[in-house]
C-alpha cells in the first residue's frame, strides 16, 4: 500500500489544501463537514493528476532514471504501468464520486466546475490532449490550483461566488505555478531531449526565470491589496517571511539559465518554492482566522 500511496505524491497536496481551504475560510458562515468533503474530493483529483502524469510522461520517455521530478516508481521498476493506470482511473472516480455529494448539498453550478476540473486534470498530460507537452501547463495549473478550486470551495460553503474569492485566488494559483515554472526551468535539457514543448523551451530558461521573478512579485502585490482591501487580516504580511526563500530560488535559475549551475545543482527549486507555498498559505488562513 505505501508504494501507491507514494504514486499519488502526498508531498504535492499542499497545491490543493491551499486553495480548497482558502475558499473556504473566507465564507462567513464556514461548515466544517462540507469543507472536509470538498478537501478530501480536491485532494483525490489532484492524486489522480499526478498518476496521469506519471503513467503519460513515462510511456513517451520524458521520465528516466536520469529524470529529477515524478515518483520515480515507474522508471525503478517498482509499479507497473497497469498499477499506475488504474490507481488514477480510482483516485478519479472516488472524486467524482465525493463531487456528485457535494452538488446536492451546495448547488448545480459545482457541477460545472467540477466537470471542468475533471477535463483540465485530465488533459495535462493525458492522451490525446498532452497540454502539458504543448507548454500549456503553467495556464492549466494556474486555472485548476486558483480559480477553480477557490471559488469552488467558497461556493461549497455559501452556495454563491464573490470577487473577494476570486482575486484571492490569484495569489494562490501563481504560488503553485511557481512550483511548476522552477521544475520547468530546471528540467528544460531533459524536456529538450525528450521532444516535448514547455514554457522555458520555448521563450527561454532566462526569460522564465524573469517571468518567474515578475510572478513573485505580482503575489505580493495582491497580498497587499488583500490586505488594504480588509479582505485578509494584517497578520497576512507575514508572508514576507516566504520572500527569503523566493529570492533564493531566483538567484539559482538565473544561475542555471546563464551556465554557471548545472540542473542537478539546483534540484531543489521546487521544494524551496512548494515550502515557501506553505508559508503563504499558514499566513494566509491567519489572515483570514485572525
Amino acid at each position: 500500500m505505501l508504494k501507491y500511496l507514494i504514486a499519488m505524491r502526498p508531498f504535492s497536496f499542499v497545491a490543493s489544501t491551499f486553495p480548497v481551504t482558502t475558499g473556504a475560510m473566507l465564507a462567513e458562515d464556514f461548515s466544517l463537514t462540507r469543507y472536509i468533503l470538498s478537501l478530501i474530493a480536491a485532494v483525490l483529483l489532484h492524486a489522480g493528476v499526478n498518476t496521469t502524469n506519471d503513467y503519460f510522461d513515462y510511456k513517451k520517455g520524458v521520465d528516466t532514471k536520469d529524470s529529477l521530478g515524478s515518483s520515480g516508481l515507474l522508471v525503478s521498476g517498482k509499479i507497473t504501468l497497469k498499477e499506475e493506470l488504474l490507481l488514477s482511473v480510482l483516485c478519479y472516480v472516488a472524486s467524482v464520486i465525493l463531487g456528485i455529494f457535494l452538488i446536492k448539498m451546495s448547488g448545480p453550478a459545482l457541477l460545472w466546475i467540477g466537470l471542468v476540473g475533471l477535463v483540465l486534470g485530465y488533459a495535462y498530460t493525458g492522451h490525446p490532449f498532452y497540454l502539458k507537452y504543448r507548454a500549456l501547463g503553467m495556464f492549466l495549473v494556474f486555472i485548476l490550483m486558483g480559480p477553480l478550486m477557490v471559488l469552488g470551495a467558497y461556493y461549497v460553503q455559501t452556495g454563491r461566488f464573490s470577487v473577494e474569492a476570486f482575486l484571492i485566488s490569484i495569489p494562490v494559483g501563481i504560488a503553485t505555478d511557481l512550483i511548476l515554472l522552477a521544475n520547468e526551468i530546471r528540467d528544460s535539457e531533459y524536456d529538450r531531449r525528450s521532444g516535448i514543448k514547455t514554457l522555458p523551451i520555448l521563450i527561454s530558461d532566462l526569460a522564465s526565470s524573469y517571468l518567474y521573478a515578475v510572478l513573485v512579485g505580482i503575489i505580493y502585490v495582491f497580498i497587499f491589496i488583500l490586505v488594504i482591501t480588509n479582505v485578509l487580516k494584517p497578520i497576512a504580511l507575514v508572508s514576507l517571511v516566504a520572500l527569503s526563500l523566493y529570492i533564493g530560488v531566483i538567484r539559482q535559475l538565473f544561475q542555471k539559465s546563464t551556465g554557471k549551475k548545472s540542473a542537478r545543482k539546483i534540484a531543489g527549486v521546487d521544494k524551496m518554492s512548494a515550502l515557501a507555498e506553505m508559508i503563504l498559505f499558514v499566513s494566509m488562513i491567519l489572515g483570514l482566522v485572525g
